[in-house]
Order: C-alpha cells, then structure tokens, then sequence
C-alpha cells in the first residue's frame, strides 16, 4: 500500500497484477480511470474518485465553477445534492442558489429564490444553470426561458446522467446478430436498449428476484427472442440468501434465491455478449462462466465497482481466460458507482 501510494504516477511500481491490466488497457481514457479507481481502492481517498469522473465524464468539470446555480427545489434538487456528485461542487452553497418560484428558504444549504431574483443578480449571466426538473413539458418551458435570456444550463437528467448509455457506447464494439447475456436484469431495460443495437438478436435474461423477475418478463413479453431465466449467477449451483435492502448475496439476508453457474445452463449454446451487473458477484458468476469465455471469446461488459478489489481481481481473471482480450473502462455518474470494465 505504501509503494502505491509512493508510485501513485508510475504504475510500473504498483506490482505485478496491476502492472497487467494496465499494459492491456486499449486507450487513455481507460488508464486513467484505472489509475485513480485502483488507487481510490486501496488507498480510500475520496479524491481519487473525484479524479476519476473529472477525467471520464468531461463534462463534469463544468461543476468546479463557483457561479452555480439549480433550478427547480423539488425531489429532483434533493435526488441532485445529496449524491455523492456533491463531492464535485467547489464553490460556497449560500452562494449558489436554487430558483423556484413557488418555495422559499434554503436548500441544502443553497438559498432558494425567484427567477426573478436571480435575473436581478448583476452577474447572473456568468452563472451555469443545472437543471433538476425531469422530462416533460415543464422542463421544456424552462430551458426555453433560459434560452431567452441566453443562460448557460445543463440538465442533470441528460447532460449530467449517462446510464442510458452504459453497457452499449463503446465506440471499439462491433455489433452483429448477438446473443446476449443480461445478468441481472432489474427490470428488463437493459435487454430493452440491447435489441436497438442487435434487432435480430437473441437475450438470455437473468434476475433472481421473484418480483424483479416478474417485471422483467412482463417489460420483455413483446420480443420473441428471449428467454428469462429466475436465477442468479455464481460459481456453483446452490441456493444462497439475498439481502433485498443492500440488493446482494449475503449471509444476513432472508430471502432464498437460487444460482447457477452459466456453464451449466447455456451449455454450448453461443454466446457473444457477456453483461454483468449483480451487485458483487460478478467474480463468482465469471468463474461459472469459465468455459463460454474460454471457448467463445463473448465480448464483456462487467460492473467493477460493488467491491474495492473488484477493480484488479475481475480484469485479472479474464486475462487469465482469454490473455489477447483487450480492456476498457468507462464511467457512468457522477459518483463511486456504474464503473465498467469491456473486454473485446
């Protein structure tokens, strides 16, 4: 730990396994997420993740700006500061205020006022407006508004969220007729966005919960080919428990589910894209999955985030697969979480 810390800037003094990853890193924006995500796991300082989204999420810097303001002092405002995004804004919240014309008082520490008010600031038209109201017609009239008196804004449900995107914007990705695995599937939407990209493909689709699963099937009854699945995967075929607040395998949780190994059930059947996001799991379930990476070479997009080591224990075992595989990570809020690690 003290040689990394020493060596944070030379990754050729971080040991053997990192020194691995990083050499099969496939571009710059990879290494540099690797870096500070690496060093935020071992060291725990905080500062190397907000490094880490300065660098993947450009955007984000806009952030550091001290003339800030926020629109709209509802749940969205709420939802906004109290992530862990706040970690990225710089400047003094009394002197970042929040329009809304229709609350008064503070926010979060930010003073709430009119639109009016903020108009009456001599200095308004430095500011960067982000916008906290969701989609639909309301929001539509104030960027409108903002647009009319030529203010910078951003949304933080666009501009500033890229989740709708993950799993599928890597630009080194070749897209064909897939078959695709969606291992942990929430509520179907993933599976939903992969069929834009593969419209004659094929998902197996994975959620252990039995009323996530339900939903799953429900959003999916409409594709003809899919096939779901209620289990999880591991590293063996067993039932394990599942904690439904922390949404993981845990030995404190009350609630049964049932995992497999992918080997096992896919058997020989093909298999090109390999998704993963199963809230810690993921090693396991790609030690059950040994011989469909070996054998087909799928490409990879699994969560490297749930756990600290995750970072270089997951990248670490697929090279040990497939050594040729080439590696990229991407990053998908403005927080620790959504951290993606490709291997094509």
């Amino acid at each position: 730990m003290d040689v990394i810390a020493a060596n944070a800037n030379n990754w050729e003094k971080w040991g053997g396994v990192p020194r691995r990853i990083y050499a099969a890193l496939g571009d710059d924006v990879s290494k540099e997420i690797f870096k500070y995500r690496f060093l935020y796991s071992v060291l725990g300082d905080q500062k190397e993740i907000v490094k880490m989204i300065r660098e993947a999420l450009p955007v984000s810097k806009a952030l550091e700006s001290p003339k800030l303001c926020f629109y709209g002092a509802g749940k969205g405002a709420e939802w906004f500061l109290n992530r862990s995004s706040n970690w990225l804004l710089d400047g003094n919240p009394s002197e970042q205020p929040v329009i809304d014309n229709y609350k008064t008082g503070i926010l979060q520490g930010h003073p709430i006022i009119t639109f009016e008010q903020f108009l009456e600031m001599p200095d308004y038209k430095e500011y960067l407006v982000v916008t906290t109201i969701g989609e639909g017609p309301v929001r539509q009239e104030v960027e409108a508004h903002l647009k009319k008196f030529k203010i910078r804004y951003l949304s933080a449900y666009s501009d500033l969220n890229w989740l709708k995107t993950t799993y599928f914007d890597l630009p080194y990705m070749e897209w064909g007729t897939e078959y695709f695995v969606d291992a942990g599937a929430l509520d179907g939407e993933t599976t939903q966005i992969f069929f834009r990209h593969s419209p004659d493909g094929y998902a197996y689709v994975f959620e252990p919960s039995a009323v996530l699963f339900e939903q799953t099937k429900d959003a999916l009854k409409n594709f003809a080919h899919v096939e779901c699945f209620p289990y999880g995967l591991y590293d063996s075929n067993t039932t394990l428990h599942f904690d439904p607040s922390g949404a993981r395998i845990a030995e404190s949780g009350d609630v049964a589910v049932e995992v497999r190994k992918l080997d096992d059930l896919l058997g020989g059947r093909p298999v090109t894209f390999l998704k993963m996001d199963i809230e810690g799991s993921e090693l396991a379930a790609l030690r059950g999955a040994e011989n469909i990476i070996r054998t087909q070479r799928p490409k990879l997009a699994i969560s490297v985030y749930h756990k600290p080591e995750d970072i270089w224990e997951i990248p670490d075992l697929i090279l040990d697969y497939c050594h040729d595989y080439k590696l990229y990570l991407r990053h998908y809020t403005l927080e620790e979480c959504d951290t993606v690690l490709f291997a094509i």
